[in-house]
């Protein structure tokens, strides 16, 4: 018994070069090839997110969102930063800046990571609904 023939979605994720990078990251894993699983990585994890923001349907307001979203996670080197400190009894009482400036490096990275992912995997409000009709005067 097969499966009913249904139209194709134009949607889909690009199934092929994500199976091809899965592959080579397992073989760059077996051959120990940093390299090799870096970039197998990255492209597993970048091909959906940027397929999904190219064909998303786009509405009012997504833009500022998914800045405000890396505004916000723009922020997360600092605080994972300041929190690597807290170990220390001297930076109890005080912050030590050494570990917030540790993760200033990572701040626009992080930020275009979080505006990214936001516009690739929130979906979009619904649409607004019409005003009800008045009734003739």
């Amino acid at each position: 018994m097969s499966a009913p023939d249904s139209p194709q979605d134009d949607r889909t994720p690009p199934w092929t070069p994500m199976l091809l990078a899965l592959g080579v990251l397992l073989m760059a894993t077996a051959a120990r090839h940093e390299r090799g699983v870096l970039a197998a990585l990255a492209t597993l994890v970048l091909l959906p997110s940027l397929w999904r923001v190219l064909t998303r349907r786009w509405v009012r307001g997504d833009v500022v969102r998914g800045l405000g979203m890396g505004f916000i996670t723009s922020h997360a080197p600092l605080l994972l930063g300041a929190c690597s400190t807290l170990g220390r009894p001297e930076c109890r009482i005080h912050l030590c800046m050494e570990g917030v400036l540790a993760g200033v490096p990572y701040v626009p990275w992080a930020g275009v990571l979080g505006t990214l992912l936001y516009w690739a995997w929130t979906t979009p409000p619904p649409e607004p609904r019409d005003p009800p009709m008045l009734p003739p005067d």
